[in-house]
């Protein structure tokens, strides 16, 4: 599958996220953690652009959503940054690179791609309404990844934010749990034991879990900026 163009939606996402700023604020509490595929697109720019297909997104990303604030505007010799804030989730700071959108101001609910960056993830554009990497808002937890884990969907307080790295023996996953990032097991077990897994017991920094015939390791991070917690998932090899 071909990657969506997100430096060509950038300016007409742009347009669209402000408008989408006037809607409904998310409510102030999330409901029990449910990712769903929305199928609704944001408030239109003018011209109207043609929809993309959500089987037009990139085989692997990540995406976090989330209403924007705290603004900076890049341009072709400066980083920018934004703030996206979620219901549950602490607020997460990303970096716009340096003539990534060329200045702009974007505000309201959004759901940006986003690749690994130091000491921030770093912006790679804008998904539209009706792709796979937007989730609705009000929907959590907003973020999403391809691929997802199998069986499990991670708790709100978390959000993906580097693309998984999809292996021949494994697939894995980093995560951004705010203050929670040095005791992911203690954030993660919980979902983990609430979604049917039986845990495998730990060991140095790290945890498995297993459900029917698949294998998840929760591991913890350096907290060295730029590093997160990782999940990896592959298929069971030996008894737990």
């Amino acid at each position: 599958m071909h990657h969506v163009d997100m430096r060509s939606l950038a300016v007409v996402s742009l347009a669209s996220i402000v408008l989408a700023a006037c809607a409904a604020p998310p409510p102030e509490s999330p409901p029990s953690a449910t990712l769903t595929a929305t199928v609704d697109a944001t408030a239109s720019p003018n011209p109207t652009p043609t929809p993309t297909p959500a089987t037009t997104a990139p085989a692997t990303f990540a995406a976090v959503c989330g209403t924007i604030s705290d603004w900076v505007g890049d341009n072709s010799q400066t980083n920018g940054s934004l703030v996206l804030h979620s219901p549950g989730r602490a607020p997460l700071k990303l970096t716009i690179p340096a003539g990534r959108l060329d200045s702009g101001v974007a505000g309201g609910y959004a759901c940006i791609g986003v690749l690994a960056g130091v000491p921030y993830p770093l912006l790679d554009g804008f998904f539209p309404g009706g792709t796979r990497g937007y989730v609705e808002s009000g929907t959590f937890p907003a973020t999403a990844a391809s691929a997802a884990p199998t069986g499990f969907v991670i708790p709100q307080a978390c959000a993906y934010v580097v693309p998984p790295v999809v292996g021949a023996v494994q697939t894995e996953w980093r995560v951004d749990c705010g203050t929670a990032n040095n005791n992911a097991r203690g954030t993660l077990g919980p979902a983990l034991a609430q979604q049917g897994w039986t845990s495998c017991g730990s060991g140095l920094a790290s945890a498995q879990w297993r459900k029917n015939e698949v294998m998840l390791s929760v591991s913890e991070s350096s907290l060295a900026p730029g590093d997160y917690p990782r999940l990896a998932q592959s298929r069971v090899i030996t008894p737990c």
